[in-house]
């Protein structure tokens, strides 16, 4: 299981082939339901900017699943 550190916290989390791939169909899915497909557009579209907290949280939380410990 890859790691990484910050300042505060260690970080564990799985790299699988089927993690990369929900979180290409994921990333996928946002374009499509926001029919955005260029830097451009994804930055001038309200819905696109408003959802991608939503989205950048489900790929933690749901797909990625991080395991964080405190260093203290």
């Amino acid at each position: 299981m890859p790691t990484f550190e910050t300042n505060d916290v260690i970080v564990k989390f799985n790299d699988s082939e089927a993690v990369r791939d929900k979180m290409f169909e994921r990333v996928l899915k946002y374009f499509k339901e926001h029919e955005v497909f260029h830097g451009e557009s994804i930055h001038q579209m309200d819905d696109s900017i408003i959802d991608a907290p939503n989205v950048m949280s489900d790929i933690a939380d749901k797909i990625i699943k991080f395991k964080v410990t405190s260093k203290d």
